[in-house]
């Protein structure tokens, strides 16, 4: 199987605690190490934290009215927000407002084994949940993803090296530097300057591209060199935890005239400019064009952006209504 994303076991416990009643049963088992009792209960995926930015993966609310809310990791760390509050932190947050409020929370990590051993932030959570307490509770392709996952946090990815996709990033960073020093390429995570065969993306340092937005979560920016999930390569803008609303939110104007619109982007709302497409494996001196192309979107989504903090403010409201009305 190749490699397992978090969004995938993300999916697979949001089905199977939403319609396997066995699992949902052992699930809390493990979690609480009391057993589920009988009612409704409620699940949500990507529910926003309490006092905090950022998103919960998962939200469970038992028939005694718990609430568990559940980080699910496999192999990736703890993400931090642009004013420094760890993801850990923000989970012990929102647990303490909800008890403060009347309200019963846990937090609880589930992970492989190996990682919850591992991780120095065990402390921060009420309760864990390791991949191979489910594994009797599953069957066939679920059990396959599951250990799939338990193998990966085993064995860290390792890029198999791409010298021609290396000097494709390495002259395109260049070319960003000496030609549009406004947009801020990251630089390459992985070590001795490895890209792998699989590498399209260029991702652009948001602290230094993007103006903070008062209520809306840090963005992620990005130019896909093609994308085989879309109807084009594009440059694009990613708001996390916004990506159900994306069809809900209206565009406004000054987005359509610099060519730019919204679309889901995984569990992100993307604000996208398309591109053209881009080969990484050929000089980056030998598409130019669509180089600059491609460029000069980004510079255009960026201006938008840094100009628009009241259209961004306004889509912050509207989502904090359409949640409260869940």
């Amino acid at each position: 199987m190749s490699r397992v994303y978090e969004k995938d076991t993300d999916a697979l416990l949001l089905r199977l605690l939403r319609t396997d009643a066995p699992f949902r049963a052992a699930f809390v088992q493990h979690a609480l190490g009391e057993a589920l009792s009988d009612g409704e209960i409620q699940v949500a995926a990507q529910t926003r934290h309490r006092g905090s930015t950022g998103s919960i993966d998962l939200e469970l609310r038992l028939p005694d009215g718990t609430i568990l809310l559940i980080e699910n990791k496999i192999d990736a760390g703890y993400s931090t927000t642009r004013t420094g509050v760890g993801q850990v932190a923000r989970y012990a947050e929102s647990v303490r407002i909800l008890n403060e409020g009347g309200r019963r929370a846990k937090s609880v990590l589930v992970a492989p084994r190996l990682y919850r051993r591992a991780t120095r932030n065990l402390r921060g959570f009420d309760a864990y949940v390791d991949y191979e307490d489910l594994r009797d509770s599953l069957r066939r392709a679920d059990l396959e993803l599951l250990d799939a996952a338990i193998r990966q946090a085993a064995a860290p990815y390792e890029p198999e090296p791409n010298p021609a996709s290396a000097n494709f990033f390495k002259q395109y960073e260049a070319f960003v530097q000496s030609q549009f020093p406004r947009l801020i390429v990251k630089g390459n995570p992985n070590a001795d300057g490895i890209r792998p065969t699989g590498s399209h993306t260029i991702y652009f340092d948001v602290a230094k591209t993007l103006l903070p937005h008062p209520g809306v979560p840090k963005p992620r920016m990005s130019l896909q060199c093609w994308d085989s999930g879309a109807q084009s390569a594009s440059v694009k803008i990613m708001i996390g935890g916004w990506g159900s609303y994306s069809f809900q939110l209206r565009g406004p104007p000054s987005l359509s005239d610099i060519g730019g619109y919204l679309r889901p982007a995984g569990r992100s709302l993307g604000l996208v400019v398309d591109t053209p497409r881009l080969d990484t494996q050929t000089d980056v001196d030998s598409q130019l064009e669509e180089v600059t192309e491609g460029l000069e979107g980004g510079l255009r989504l960026q201006s938008w952006w840094n100009d628009n903090g009241d259209v961004l403010g306004r889509w912050s409201a509207e989502i904090t209504l359409l949640e409260a009305d869940r």
